[in-house]
């Protein structure tokens, strides 16, 4: 044959899969036939030899075509999309369907076995997980299944959620070198969500192993009197006492990335990142050794991007970073950019708090300008 291009498919930073023109080709023809005018424009075939520039364009069309199908809920949520998504993640890592055992983790690091396929998408496996837990079908919406990375059993990464249509599977494969695990997190930042979701008695006892998870990591900081009050209430099992305590924490609710470096105040400061319902926290260590804590709110934030580059052309380490344009106070606005490997992920959660904020705090409309999907060629 000849020669032809091969497509990496990024998910969040990960790589989902490897695909090529002519399966995306016949996967827009199925989409077309069904969603017709919904299907945004594929990118024409060339029946020409490409040159450099041309095979570029068509890279950047493709990833701007997978952009608009995504940011539809009736086709991301259609068999045919999630189909050919499992089909070209099965072709990649050549994996034949065939049953398989998958430990979920709950916050509290108990594990629930799980029968499935190869080919079941992370929402079969969230399903079939709280179906054993006892979550109600009803409250499934507000948990979602997470890849971790675990450095020490007390030290721990949320790398990301995985999608509804991904393989777990698959995608612990592709990460299977790095000691990663899948654990059930709940997926929303506002923690007035809390007083529906823990009515029920599986879902309060989720919610309060992550609130102790995150209080044992340092995530949130209790003072010594709320530590006291929150050991106790749990030596008595008052969970629904525990998690009504808890939402004083400072930092309740909010996701901690590892540490990482930002340019602000001043270039490649160290920084200890967090993002929750109110914003972004950054506690900073300053040239001088001094920490200084600013918290940026989201509701300040005109739009952001997630960079996804390369140290070099020779070079496979992938670098990231999410910049995002704060207006400060006296009206002055100002990028700034936070180098982590979980850029992603920030972005995913402050995606989420957009979403679940009332109509009157989204008046001024916040351009979101961070990608979910990238496609990179290779010959």
């Amino acid at each position: 044959g000849g020669r032809y291009v091969v497509y990496h498919i990024f998910l969040d930073g990960f790589v989902l899969c490897k695909v090529r023109y002519s399966d995306m080709h016949r996967w827009n023809e199925k989409l077309r036939r069904v969603f017709k005018d919904c299907i945004p424009r594929f990118p024409p075939k060339y029946y020409l030899a490409m040159t450099e520039k041309m095979a570029d364009q068509r890279r950047h069309h493709l990833e701007q075509y997978l952009q608009k199908v995504a940011d539809i809920s009736s086709i991301v949520t259609s068999e045919i999309f999630g189909k050919f998504f499992r089909k070209m993640q099965q072709e990649t890592f050549r994996i034949t369907e065939v049953s398989a055992v998958l430990d979920v983790f709950l916050p509290d690091l108990q594990k629930i076995r799980a029968d499935i396929q190869t080919s079941d998408t992370a929402q079969t496996l969230l399903e079939t997980v709280a179906n054993k837990i006892g979550l109600s079908r009803d409250l499934q919406r507000y948990f979602g299944l997470f890849l971790v990375q675990w450095k020490s059993l007390e030290e721990m990464s949320v790398l990301k959620k995985l999608a509804p249509f991904e393989s777990p599977v698959l995608s612990l494969e592709t990460l299977k070198e790095q000691q990663c695990t899948i654990m059930i997190l709940k997926s929303y930042m506002d923690r007035s969500l809390d007083k529906t979701v823990m009515q029920n008695s599986c879902a309060l006892n989720l919610l309060c192993t992550q609130a102790v998870s995150h209080m044992r990591r340092g995530w949130s900081c209790p003072t010594e009197q709320q530590h006291q009050t929150l050991n106790a209430l749990l030596e008595t099992g008052q969970k629904r006492e525990f998690l009504e305590a808890a939402w004083h924490l400072k930092y309740y609710g909010y996701i901690q990335v590892d540490p990482c470096t930002c340019d602000y105040p001043e270039p490649d400061c160290p920084a200890v990142v967090r993002v929750g319902y109110e914003g972004i926290s950054c506690c900073i260590k300053l040239p001088s050794n001094q920490i200084q804590e600013d918290h940026f709110e989201i509701s300040r934030i005109k739009c952001w991007r997630v960079n996804m580059f390369s140290k070099s052309s020779i070079d496979d380490e992938v670098l990231l970073d999410l910049s995002f344009e704060y207006c400060f106070a006296n009206k002055s606005c100002k990028w700034i950019t936070i180098h982590t490997k979980q850029a992603f992920l920030i972005s995913m959660f402050m995606r989420q708090v957009l979403l679940e904020w009332p109509a009157k705090k989204c008046e001024n409309a916040i351009e979101i300008v961070s990608r979910k999907i990238l496609v990179s060629s290779l010959y």
